[in-house]
């Protein structure tokens, strides 16, 4: 079977020996070397990219194919963070993996990576139910040790959900769908300062307020990733989990059962405000290697450094008090004018009485 990459194509299944679609007359071989086998989602005119299995060579990969022109920006976003980052649990794109194609006067925008075999966690869950706390940890170390990675670029994911991480037959994790990737530069902060043109992403249960917001930042990753592990946990959906009124916190540990210092990293992971949140990956490696790391008896490293700029304020301000303190001193001590000075001169030279 041979599928169409003509978008607007009305019958688009054909079957094997063919070279053009019999429908369209648009090429089934792309590039001279893919041929679409079958679509990975169905096709919905109305969604801005579709996705299929296709064969290269005999090789199986991954074609996304871009059918809005507005969104080039993003998916061209997404080739070159494919392209530039190493990383077995980040789809590979070889150099030649983005093409574009003009079919009906319409010009296309062409992705190729690897296919990763397995399963998206969203499926996963469906299948199998909620993991328990051992299967946890490991899964989000390795998902935290990736976020490192991409953060280590200056680049955030933005659309971190279950639906976005397949589980290899080897048991190792991968992130995909890098279409949402954001660079951290200074144009972006001076943007987000400015509140302007920061294209907003949002996935309902999973999206912190500052990301609804157009102001993502790396901790927004930390935040949808620990919703994630409460979804896994529990096998509620986020969305379906009552939030705290005062604090705005997901209720959710009566649903599951782990232990507490766990309960508190995913708590502080999906704390309201970016700077509750722990300030990067080597933070959250740490107190899941050394669960008595509690967020109480370690001060992270701005924290240290905010700590070392008080206590140096705070000396500055005893130096300078110290100071007007001796300044006080000394205009209150009695001063003699020239004539008392000569006169106590005088006193002391004279020569006492005889003995």
């Amino acid at each position: 079977m041979s599928y169409c990459i003509n978008p607007r194509c009305a019958h688009r299944d054909n079957p094997d020996g063919l070279s053009h679609c019999k429908s369209c007359q648009t090429p089934l071989l792309i590039e001279g070397r893919y041929r679409l086998v079958r679509p990975l989602r169905e096709p919905d005119e109305w969604e801005p990219s579709e996705v299929f299995e296709v064969s290269d060579r005999g090789q199986t990969k991954v074609l996304k194919l871009l059918k809005k022109p507005i969104l080039q920006p993003l998916f061209e976003r997404e080739v070159a963070t494919l392209q530039n980052l190493h990383h077995p649990g980040i789809p590979q794109v070889e150099p030649d993996g983005y093409f574009t194609l003009t079919i009906a006067g319409r010009e296309l925008h062409c992705l190729v990576m690897e296919s990763i075999q397995g399963t998206n966690l969203d499926d996963w869950l469906q299948k199998h139910g909620p993991i328990d706390q051992a299967t946890a940890i490991d899964w989000l170390g390795q998902l935290v040790d990736l976020l490192t990675r991409l953060h280590a670029e200056d680049l955030f994911h933005r659309d971190i959900k279950l639906s976005n991480m397949m589980l290899r037959p080897s048991g190792q994790l991968a992130l995909v769908d890098f279409g949402t990737v954001r660079p951290l530069t200074g144009t972006y902060f001076a943007k987000v300062a400015g509140q302007r043109d920061i294209t907003s992403v949002v996935s309902p249960g999973y999206t912190p307020l500052e990301q609804i917001n157009g102001r993502a930042v790396p901790q927004s990753d930390f935040y949808a990733l620990g919703r994630s592990l409460v979804h896994l946990l529990t096998g509620q959906h986020p969305i379906d989990l009552p939030e705290d009124d005062t604090t705005g916190r997901l209720i959710w540990q009566d649903q599951t059962s782990v232990e507490t210092w766990f309960a508190q990293l995913l708590d502080d992971m999906m704390a309201p405000f970016p700077g509750q949140r722990p300030l990067n990956g080597e933070v959250l490696l740490a107190r899941l290697t050394n669960p008595q790391l509690s967020p109480t008896k370690r001060i992270q490293p701005l924290g240290q450094l905010l700590l070392l700029a008080n206590i140096g304020l705070l000396l500055l301000q005893l130096f300078v008090g110290w100071q007007w303190w001796l300044a006080r001193q000394r205009l209150a001590e009695p001063t003699l004018n020239r004539r008392q000075v000569e006169t106590v001169v005088m006193l002391r030279s004279r020569p006492g009485p005889a003995p």
